[in-house]
């Protein structure tokens, strides 16, 4: 219970200023905008005038005159009225779109950014399908909080004020009996404004929840069939839907009771106005004309009030959303170098006294390792040795807690980090496919590449030969995570992407794993013999792989030990 009320008292101060400074400096740029629109929203209210003044003419003057003729003509300058009111509210509606969908639109870019600029240690401890979607729903319902607090609440609240004049204007001891009812709108909106705001922090979390389960669901599922666990997952999934339904089923009907009070309570204002204005023409002290104007612009008055305050639900859920997306811009560790310098990297890279730590464990001591450009450089060690901890530190992931890393000579901390993997080479254990052709999947990463740097690629990479038995070649579909490809051919494609870019720096993470001696051998000959050669990092436990190396390094316990560099040797002999 304390931490539900913990939880609870914190969802309430979610929107603080920091989170509304953040939501204005989008508009920041756009506030001649903002102002011309709320300038042409009071502009637009103020057309009611001429309106209400007509029709206190029609009954006072025209209608007891029985002059039909000007009714008619009077029933026309209305309609005119009206007519141009809508004009400019379409003006205004496509203007401040414009601008609300502008910002939205900078507020997505920016959190997509955001993904890039986090560290890998972040994004690791995340859960991903929970940031999807958070990022997929709030920044909609962002979109929905600014069109309405731009499109609904600000013209509302202007034609509110424009109104209140007229109704002063007109009989202010009436508006004092009218007015009446605003402490209790108040209070009531405090009240159900509390209770939507509960019940919407309940269905986003289900809504989370719902969407990690269908992510596992799409995901998983030969794990799932393995196992023979879709009845139980099925069961678990449904669990998701029926409270992602009872939290929506709540939500919607706090929206509900919010908007029929607040109904209720203007519709009581409305009655009061009717049962004294009444009154008053009954005893001769006001006109049915101004009687009539009055009713009809306290009537204008309530409706614009209501539209406010029925608006209170979507900007409680827009903000509970704002809050969401404030912490995602500001938690978590960014990328750990922030250097500025482009180098003409050659290939050389130098790991210097390099000690690192997962939470107490430390993984990496005092590694030196210095791999001079176009050398091959292999790693073995058993596995949790720190292998793939030392390729993570090279890439740039991770910030060692001891020691640096350079590149060329130059250290880390200087380098534009995303200029120098555009030069780094990386297959993995593990290679990554997406849903689209082999051409596709090959190219990512280099858009600009020609069909005949993309068939050079896969002949270095071996991988023509797999393309060529495949049933449309270069434009076969891979599926999701290359589910149409075997272990040996999805390595070769992965190769082949690796190579397209022409790296200075090539790092094979366990190639044998899918690929035999043979195709191994032949794939580092080719690589070899390139006039460019890249240098290589091999990171395996095959004696072919480690014997092809200049120089084989043995990881254990996270130190690193050189074992041979007899190929290096016999080179230079």
């Amino acid at each position: 219970m304390r931490h539900l009320r913990e939880r609870l008292a914190g969802m309430a101060r979610s929107v603080d200023r920091p989170t509304m400074a953040w939501f204005w400096s989008y508009y920041r740029g756009r506030i001649p905008r903002l102002v011309l629109f709320t300038a042409g929203s009071l502009l637009q209210s103020l057309l009611v005038l001429p309106v209400l003044a007509l029709v206190r003419y029609a009954f006072d003057t025209v209608i007891p005159a029985g002059d039909v003729p000007a009714l008619v003509r009077v029933g026309l300058a209305i309609v005119g009225i009206r007519t141009l009111g809508s004009a400019i509210s379409l003006v205004l509606r496509s203007h401040i779109l414009h601008t609300v969908k502008g910002a939205v639109t900078e507020v997505r870019r920016d959190l997509v950014s955001r993904v890039y600029q986090l560290s890998r240690l972040t994004l690791v401890r995340a859960d991903l399908s929970v940031v999807h979607t958070q990022i997929l729903q709030d920044s909609e319902r962002v979109d929905h909080f600014a069109n309405v607090l731009f499109s609904v609440v600000i013209p509302a609240a202007a034609a509110s004020m424009v109104l209140l004049g007229v109704l002063v204007m007109l009989d202010p001891a009436l508006v004092v009996v009218a007015s009446v009812v605003l402490p209790m709108l108040w209070l009531a909106g405090r009240a159900s404004g509390w209770l939507v705001r509960r019940h919407v922090f309940t269905f986003q979390r289900a809504w989370e929840r719902f969407s990690k389960g269908l992510h596992f669901v799409v995901r998983q599922l030969d794990l799932t069939r393995v196992k023979a666990y879709e009845a139980e997952e099925l069961e678990r999934q449904q669990r998701h839907i029926a409270e992602l339904y009872a939290s929506g089923h709540r939500m919607a009907m706090s929206y509900a009771v919010h908007g029929q009070v607040q109904r209720t309570l203007t519709g009581i204002g409305g009655i009061l106005i009717l049962v004294i204005g009444g009154a008053a023409v009954a005893r001769g002290t006001m006109t049915l004309g101004e009687f009539l104007t009055f009713y009809l612009a306290a009537g204008m008055l309530y409706g614009h009030l209501d539209t406010v305050t029925g608006s209170v639900p979507e900007l409680l859920a827009g903000g509970q959303s704002l809050a969401t997306l404030h912490r995602f811009m500001t938690d978590g560790e960014p990328e750990p170098y922030r250097g500025t310098r482009v180098i003409p990297f050659s290939g050389s890279v130098e790991v210097r006294g390099v000690s690192f730590t997962y939470g107490d464990e430390p993984l990496l001591r005092q590694v030196d390792l210095v791999m001079p450009a176009g050398t091959h450089v292999a790693i073995a060690g058993a596995n949790g040795a720190g292998k793939s901890t030392l390729v993570h530190l090279i890439l740039g992931f991770y910030r060692p807690h001891g020691g640096m890393l350079l590149a060329d000579g130059v250290p880390y901390d200087e380098i534009d980090i995303r200029s120098l993997r555009r030069s780094i080479g990386v297959v993995s254990q593990r290679p990554e496919f997406f849903a689209g052709t082999v051409r596709e999947n090959i190219v990512y990463g280099s858009p600009g590449a020609t069909q005949e740097e993309i068939e050079r690629a896969a002949r270095l990479a071996l991988a023509d030969e797999v393309i060529a038995t495949l049933p449309r070649g270069y434009d076969t579909e891979l599926g999701e995570q290359g589910v149409m490809l075997s272990g040996g051919e999805g390595q070769r494609i992965a190769i082949a992407r690796a190579l397209l870019g022409r790296p200075r720096f090539l790092i094979l993470d366990e190639p044998t794993n899918h690929l035999d001696a043979g195709a191994v051998a032949r794939l580092m000959r080719g690589i070899a013999r390139q006039a460019d050669r890249p240098t290589v990092l091999v990171i395996s436990h095959d004696t072919a792989v480690l014997d092809s190396a200049d120089s084989v390094y043995r990881m254990h316990d996270g130190t690193l030990t050189l074992e041979s560099r007899a190929t290096a040797d016999a080179a230079s002999a």
